[in-house]
């Protein structure tokens, strides 16, 4: 009698084959799952550094609205300390950006008061007066804004002093560089609720029938080494005040770089630009992720914002 021998399971290569196609199916699937959960982690690192760079954008505008357009320049070239004049176009070089801005807190007062200021001033020598303003209260709002400061270390702007857009001289007009060569700023010497007494201006005579502006602070922008875009207020230019003395706050974090620069074509391409509120562009870059989900310098890894903003002054 002939005995038949069934198998009754899988041979041990058999077994070994299984388990290398389960083990392939599975790494497949392992990192189809990877590169899905990692592709949601993008895309939500990507939406929230995109509403970074336009919340800091939006705090960026209402500073630069109140700018004197003139002053706005670039300090500290990629760590260098300096002034190198007003930003230009594509000029992709890490600076410090300051410019010294219109006081409008003043011009608004304090509830149920005149307010501290207006443009609208008469002028007689060096004795500056407004019907509709109460200096008193100017101060008042200064102090309350720039602690251990007040109207008598501001200065006055005057809208009639024009300077051509190009020129660097910027940085010794409004003394970024230290130099004392102020043109345009009368600083004031002292007050009264109506009249105030301005120093004798270093170049150009203060002239009625002109707009004034307050200037109380500076303010400069920098992005530092490690990601955070830091803003410098209440320093003084005129004063020979640099903006590393002023107040420091922090508007965002994981920036890679900031660019301000307007396009004068734009402009009718004129360099002798005095039309009051020009157009300018601010972009904010962001730092990126690299491959492996780290933050990243590389500059193909930033993420990018714009926006324009109309400077009035």
């Amino acid at each position: 009698m002939r005995f038949h021998h069934y198998r009754r399971g899988f041979t041990f290569i058999e077994l070994l084959f299984v388990i290398v196609i389960m083990g392939i199916v599975g790494g497949i699937a392992l990192e189809a799952i990877r590169q899905y959960y990692e592709g949601i982690y993008r895309t939500q690192e990507y939406s929230k550094r995109v509403a970074e760079a336009d919340h800091i954008l939006e705090q960026l505008s209402k500073y630069f609205e109140t700018a004197i357009m003139n002053s706005i320049v670039n300090l500290d070239r990629d760590g260098a300390t300096g002034c190198y004049g007003p930003p230009e176009e594509n000029d992709a070089a890490d600076y410090t950006v300051a410019f010294i801005a219109v006081d409008e807190d003043s011009l608004r007062g304090i509830s149920g008061n005149r307010p501290g200021w207006s443009e609208d001033v008469t002028v007689a020598g060096l004795i500056l007066a407004a019907a509709d303003a109460n200096y008193t209260m100017a101060d008042t709002v200064i102090g309350g804004l720039f602690p251990g400061s007040g109207l008598a270390q501001s200065a006055i702007y005057d809208s009639n002093i024009t300077f051509e857009r190009d020129d660097n001289s910027t940085c010794s007009r409004y003394n970024w560089d230290g130099a004392g060569g102020l043109a345009g700023f009368h600083t004031i010497n002292s007050f009264t609720s109506t009249a105030l007494t301005m120093d004798a201006d270093l170049e150009h005579n203060a002239t009625d029938g002109r707009r004034k502006y307050l200037i109380r602070t500076g303010y400069a922008f920098r992005v530092l080494d490690d990601g955070n875009f830091t803003m410098y207020s209440n320093f003084r230019p005129w004063r020979n005040e640099s903006y590393t003395a002023g107040s420091q706050n922090v508007l965002g974090r994981n920036v890679a770089s900031f660019y301000v620069d307007y396009n004068g074509t734009d402009f009718q391409a004129e360099n002798n630009l005095t039309d009051r509120g020009l157009v300018w562009r601010l972009k904010v870059c962001m730092r990126g992720l690299d491959t492996n989900l780290s933050v990243s310098n590389t500059k193909t890894n930033e993420i990018c914002r714009e926006r324009r903003v109309h400077v009035r002054y």
